[in-house]
């Protein structure tokens, strides 16, 4: 084995190697489309480190530049599809030892209680000079994927065989569970899909008292409804203002649409029809004299929600109770209470 400064020289290669890898890595997440999280690990190993595992493994390894994982890089996934769309990417941009990499996920007997996860060995491309030759590891998993290798490493068993036998069945429940909860997630998340897609063919094509609000149907509703879309723009015409259509607190928003009875597309459109009027007057009251440029797109819910409320036959713990949905602070509510209130008595 080498001595100390040729390992220390090596490890100041991979450090630079780190830094180079990382601004690639981060590319590389950063114009991947459809990936909502995933966060990344790495590590250069430490002298320590080095020579335990050339003493380990000594019947694998002569000499420490044979060493595959000096720099390692795990990156985890919310969904075992974003795996194989990182190991593309990775593919890319990296050369891929293809013959010392391995996908886990295909080599794992169906008995084993390990995890399973894809690792590729690669290196920078031939033409990026003489890092190029130092090869790194890179860890693709999930979440779950993960809780299982992090667990599985505090307990101290790498193999089924150092198991106790009664214990093993346990191992093995616990990583089924762990694996079948990443498929349910998965098929979660492309269901969404559909819905989603199902539910931008209905606006259009569905009668909408079949349609009902929840998080998804809210955001299409907002965006894409003619009767709702008129009436903002309505409001937004008061001070010729742009609409930002970007939409957020849907929970919020739905707390209250549930408090009022606006249960459907039905419902809502209903409401428009009815409030259309006080809902205006209202907006203009307070937009009018203002130099507001630019207003959400949900902001037609807020007049609404409010000419709703001055018509009903609602006592005023019931209002406040409305108001106490989304607020907070105690003044606010009685303020918005007492001004429902006082509009239902002019």
């Amino acid at each position: 084995m080498e001595n100390d400064q040729e390992i220390q020289a090596l490890i100041d290669k991979y450090t630079l190697l780190e830094k180079i890898v990382n601004a690639k890595m981060e590319k590389i997440l950063k114009t991947t489309k459809n990936l909502p999280r995933v966060e990344i690990k790495h590590r250069v190993k430490t002298m320590d480190s080095i020579k335990e595992k050339m003493v380990r493994k000594s019947a694998n390894y002569t000499s420490v530049s044979e060493l595959r994982d000096i720099l390692g890089y795990c990156i985890i996934s919310l969904f075992p599809d974003d795996v194989d769309l990182i190991a593309k990417k990775i593919s890319n941009y990296f050369q891929v030892d293809w013959s010392n990499s391995k996908d886990k996920r295909q080599l794992i007997d169906t008995s084993s209680f390990g995890y399973i996860s894809l690792h590729y060995i690669c290196a920078l491309p031939e033409e990026e000079g003489e890092l190029s030759c130092l090869w790194f590891e890179v860890q693709m998993m999930t979440y779950l994927q993960h809780c299982w290798a992090s667990i599985e490493h505090d307990l101290g068993y790498k193999s089924e065989i150092e198991v106790p036998r009664e214990i093993r069945r346990s191992f093995s429940r616990a990583a089924s569970l762990l694996e079948t909860t990443d498929m349910i997630f998965l098929n979660i998340k492309n269901d969404l899909a559909k819905y989603k897609k199902k539910v931008k063919g209905d606006i259009h094509g569905s009668c909408p008292e079949v349609i009902y609000f929840d998080a998804i149907t809210l955001k299409e509703f907002t965006h894409h409804n003619e009767v709702y879309r008129n009436f903002l723009n309505e409001i937004a015409a008061i001070t010729n203002a742009h609409i930002a259509e970007e939409i957020i607190h849907t929970e919020n928003l739905l707390l209250q649409m549930s408090f009022l009875g606006i249960h459907s597309f039905a419902d809502m459109i209903d409401v428009i029809k009815t409030e259309h009027d006080l809902a205006l007057k209202l907006a203009k009251d307070v937009l009018e004299d203002s130099e507001l440029d630019e207003l959400s797109s949900t902001v037609a819910y807020f007049y609404l929600f409010r000419a709703k409320l001055i018509d009903s036959s609602f006592e005023k713990e019931k209002i406040r109770s409305f108001f106490m949905l989304t607020m907070k602070d105690e003044k606010s509510i009685e303020q918005n209470t007492k001004r429902v209130i006082e509009a239902r008595e002019k």
